[in-house]
């Protein structure tokens, strides 16, 4: 439909920078438009915020900071560079500034936001590369599989990050649950591998982060296979129930252990 406020969303879709478009208002804005930038910076596929309230969907934090910014909007119409925090779908958060303009669409006054993230991108020779690392132990189940094939690459990306973040993140919960015995020795090496994403985790100080967010689709599916082949390995060779039971809870859902071919 040739409208303003399609032709604002198309906007949001071509911007080169994270980018959203929702109503006005401190309580009840809605999200109508987000670009994969935005998405992939909170997390997101986009059913899960479409039409939802910033806040009830929960990557909009409520702060004196995110107030003076409605005010400016409300007296100026626009603010610019503003520093603000937004809340990802793992529960971490993360430090931007955001640009924004108050527009009429279609009648309807709404928000155009552009993000800027303000982490430090995950250095070139951190990121994981072919063939350096030990093979893949783990493949996807066929159903987990078959449920990817049909997401767009987008989708797929978001949700693996996820995933992965959860694995980690579990993984050091079960180190620490296995202390000095020979699994927590395991679990704290290849905790280890992952230190280049750690993250300070200012949504919980006791938890341990992770972001994956530089990363693309390719690099992090590999991550996450041998990551939990990893973890598979550590199952099967584990006596420790409560170790096995905790780290079967991470990988079991999505993936399977890949059956080992020999060759004479």
């Amino acid at each position: 439909m040739f409208s303003t406020r399609n032709l604002t969303a198309d906007l949001v879709q071509q911007a080169d920078v994270p980018a959203c478009l929702s109503t006005a208002g401190p309580n009840g804005s809605q999200y109508l438009a987000a670009n994969a930038g935005y998405l992939r910076l909170v997390e997101r596929v986009w059913p899960e915020i479409q039409h939802k309230e910033l806040l009830a969907a929960g990557t909009a934090l409520s702060s004196v900071q995110r107030d003076r910014r409605l005010w400016l909007l409300e007296t100026n119409g626009y603010y610019d560079a503003e520093r603000a925090e937004v809340r990802s779908a793992t529960g971490r958060i993360v430090d931007v500034e955001i640009s924004s303009q108050r527009v009429w669409c279609s009648g309807v006054a709404c928000d155009l936001e552009y993000f800027l993230p303000l982490s430090a991108p995950i250095p070139l020779d951190a990121r994981p590369g072919p063939g350096a690392t030990a093979p893949k132990r783990a493949a996807f189940t066929p159903r987990f599989g078959g449920s990817l094939r049909t997401m767009s690459l987008l989708d797929r990306r978001i949700v693996i990050g996820r995933i992965m973040s959860l694995a980690a993140e579990g993984a050091v919960l079960a180190r620490n649950l296995a202390g000095a015995a020979k699994p927590g020795m395991a679990l704290t090496e290849l905790v280890q591998r992952l230190s280049p994403f750690q993250v300070p985790n200012r949504a919980s100080p006791t938890t341990v982060g992770f972001d994956f967010s530089d990363l693309e689709y390719d690099e992090i599916e590999d991550l996450l296979l041998r990551f939990t082949g990893d973890i598979w390995s550590l199952i099967m060779a584990s006596e420790d129930r409560d170790i096995v039971d905790t780290l079967r809870c991470l990988v079991s859902k999505y993936t399977m252990p890949r059956p080992v071919i020999v060759t004479w």
